[in-house]
């Protein structure tokens, strides 16, 4: 790798930690954010760390502590609205930089400098910089595709037996990540288990089965919780009562919607609640104008991007690129799986699927496309330019968007919902402190 590909990878890096940083700073607090604070509030002034984890809409809470530690351990630590942020900053990077090691094992630096481009500044990505479990999903997702990536029979010679276990115990425990986070990890599972059926990949039994043993030790608590609190295992509501698993193959558009996110993931056609923000209606003309302007360009690119994505799909899967090399084998066995997994859930699933709850995907859904640009690089100035849309794209999403605003404060909400259940000095504050907070009117304009 040149210096000058350095530099840009770091430019790149910065760009997204500020950029993930400003979103945080800027997100309205809501129901998912509330539960992760709660637990994370018991922990750090309890010690007492929760075995399970957020409600799920049509299920009960997901299993074990994990949601509780990363937001209690930093508070414990050091008691402020940021202390969280910064330990989900320096995990979704430790993601990034493990997706750039997967890409650097398959294509040139060329295109592993593109990769990070459309996958750190992306809006699908830095969107999620908030406090709720989907956003945690982005570092176990790479620990498998990483993993999985290493573990690849092309191109190299016989994995020592000691690396294979390696890895197979760390993919394990990547998807044991998700697994404490987010109901969407068995589609990690059903994608491992495809492309070890498809021959792609090299796998250790006895090193998943020494990561399910330490996951099992993890979620001892859990299941001791179960046994006295059956609530965590199921959702009470009528709505949730109305669903069950096959929904979505039995209704079949979920299994379509999911297959048009793994295309629009592959492209910048964010959802418009992300891209596009709302006026109010006596916005004056200006405001109006540049409303429509804006929402031609987002439509424009994300029309033409998931186009381009939809015939990168097509072609790596029919076999329209070539030279065949490893990585392209590699490659496009991942996107079947992928796809196959994906279709999978969105059959058994008891919902239809929205984007964040399949977000895990996002990394794996970029590779076609990463992969085509190796053989088709995009110039240098396209590439930036798409670039400087994503940064325009995110400040953007960053001051007007359904998640996040630039009347939003992150840390005066965070205060406030400390002192709803626990005393100004447990929150760290003076009893002035205090008053000033809860004077604060944070209600969000459309409410």
């Amino acid at each position: 790798m040149t210096r000058r590909e350095k530099l840009a990878l770091l430019l790149i890096l910065g760009l997204s930690v500020v950029l993930s940083f400003y979103y945080q700073s800027q997100q309205w607090l809501s129901g998912d954010q509330w539960q992760m604070l709660n637990k994370g509030f018991v922990a750090a002034l309890s010690g007492e760390y929760l075995p399970y984890g957020n409600e799920a809409s049509t299920m009960g809470n997901v299993p074990g502590s994990l949601s509780s530690i990363v937001i209690g351990l930093p508070l414990a630590v050091w008691f402020h609205p940021y202390a969280p942020v910064m330990v989900l900053e320096l995990t979704r990077l430790a993601g990034v930089l493990l997706f750039i090691d997967a890409l650097r094992q398959l294509f040139s630096p060329r295109t592993v400098v593109m990769g990070t481009l459309l996958y750190a500044l992306n809006p699908w990505f830095l969107y999620d910089s908030l406090l709720y479990n989907p956003a945690y999903l982005s570092f176990g997702a790479a620990v498998v595709l990483n993993m999985l990536v290493r573990l690849r029979r092309e191109g190299q010679h016989k994995l020592p037996y000691g690396l294979t276990f390696l890895y197979s115990l760390l993919l394990t425990l990547g998807v044991g990540w998700c697994l404490q986070l987010h109901f969407s990890w068995p589609v990690l599972v059903a994608l491992t288990g495809i492309l070890w059926l498809l021959r792609a990949i090299r796998f250790s039994f006895i090193g998943a089965a020494a990561g399910l043993i330490l996951l099992g030790i993890s979620l001892i608590p859990y299941l001791q919780e179960v046994l006295i609190n059956d609530a965590i295992t199921s959702n009470p509501t009528a709505y949730a009562k109305e669903r069950y698993f096959g929904y979505g193959l039995v209704h079949v558009y979920p299994m379509f919607k999911a297959l048009l996110y793994w295309l629009r993931f592959g492209s910048l056609l964010v959802t418009n609640k992300a891209m596009v923000p709302e006026l109010a209606a006596t916005a004056p003309w200006y405001q109006d104008a540049l409303y429509y302007l804006w929402l031609i360009i987002t439509q424009g690119i994300g029309g033409i991007t998931v186009l381009f994505a939809a015939l990168v799909n097509y072609k790596i899967i029919r076999r329209r690129v070539q030279p065949e090399t490893p990585a392209l084998h590699f490659v496009r066995a991942l996107t079947i799986s992928s796809i196959g997994a994906l279709l999978l859930a969105a059959a058994a699933a008891t919902l239809t699927l929205n984007y964040w709850q399949i977000i895990i995907l996002f990394c794996f859904a970029l590779l076609p496309v990463v992969c085509y640009l190796e053989y088709r690089p995009l110039r240098v100035q396209l590439g930036w330019a798409l670039g400087v849309f994503m940064v325009v794209s995110n400040v953007i999403s960053a001051n007007a968007s359904e998640k996040f605003s630039y009347k939003a404060d992150y840390s005066t909400a965070f205060y406030q919902y400390c002192l709803k259940t626990y005393t100004p000095a447990q929150c760290h504050l003076s009893a002035e402190q205090a008053a000033a907070v809860q004077s604060v009117d944070l209600t969000k304009p459309e409410d």
